[in-house]
């Protein structure tokens, strides 16, 4: 995400600045004191949000919002003041949102996600994959992918909650087969998906995604765009899409639903 934020007192665009920074730590914010360096950074960066005083000498923040959009039209534009009486100017021309001074964090983040412009998140990865509801996995050009076997898209989806850490044979078994004992039968069979997986992935250009090791297999998570591993790091756009449902296909997905809802923070440091 891309954010600016304009105040003559720059301490106080600063702390904005800051605050954004906290929320989406891998974004761009930058805080400007004057209106002539802000426009100048709208030209080159089209920013996603525009953090605006109104009550400034230069120009006012209604002023400078119309300049905004001139640059820029799809920059959401949320107005950061002391004073109330500015809200009905704001609303008149389109304000995505409406902040009263001192703003706090919770402050940005509620406009955030309610954005009059949504943002559009930049794609990485050879596959997209959807943790949060549903489990679902689609190609570059964000198709659903179509599993031959559906114990195959099981696996894929296990391995991306292990997190790129590579899964025995007997790990996998236990994950597929559940209370069934492991033997020679399970293990072919367990092979038979893990192919077929390998074949599917390839047939969207994503057979990298796919890693095996002695007797284990993974995935590269460096290859996959998931709202799980983008929460992890703490991506805002990610945590804000978390709603409390995770892989809703697979009982033994509960435990890290609880995680993440218990303890949101458990992840990070590991």
């Amino acid at each position: 995400m891309i954010t600016m934020s304009v105040d003559d007192q720059v301490n106080v665009a600063e702390e904005i600045t800051k605050m954004m920074t906290e929320i989406d730590p891998n974004g761009t914010h930058k805080s400007f004191g004057t209106v002539s360096e802000a426009l100048d950074f709208v030209k080159d960066a089209r920013p996603d949000v525009a953090w605006l005083d109104i009550e400034m000498p230069e120009m006012s923040g209604l002023e400078l919002s119309m300049e905004v959009k001139k640059l820029s039209p799809k920059t959401n534009i949320v107005f950061v003041t002391g004073h109330e009486k500015f809200m009905y100017d704001a609303f008149k021309i389109h304000a995505s949102g409406f902040v009263l001074k001192p703003a706090q964090k919770e402050d940005l983040q509620r406009e955030l996600e309610n954005l009059r412009n949504p943002i559009e998140r930049e794609r990485n990865g050879l596959v997209r994959v959807q943790c949060f509801g549903n489990f679902e996995v689609f190609d570059k050009d964000d198709h659903p992918i179509k599993f031959k076997r559906s114990k195959s898209k099981e696996l894929l989806a296990y391995m991306i909650d292990r997190r790129g850490a590579l899964c025995s044979i007997g790990e996998l078994c236990g994950v597929l087969f559940e209370d069934r004992d492991e033997d020679r039968a399970l293990k072919k069979q367990l092979r038979v998906f893990l192919s077929s997986l390998r074949d599917d992935l390839s047939k969207v250009g994503a057979a990298n995604v796919f890693v095996k090791g002695w007797n284990a297999y993974g995935v590269d998570c460096s290859l996959i765009d998931c709202d799980y591993l983008n929460y992890l790091k703490g991506d805002s756009y990610a945590v804000n899409s978390f709603l409390g449902e995770y892989m809703l296909q697979y009982s033994w997905a509960e435990m890290t639903l609880g995680e993440l809802i218990m303890k949101p923070d458990s992840f990070g440091d590991e």
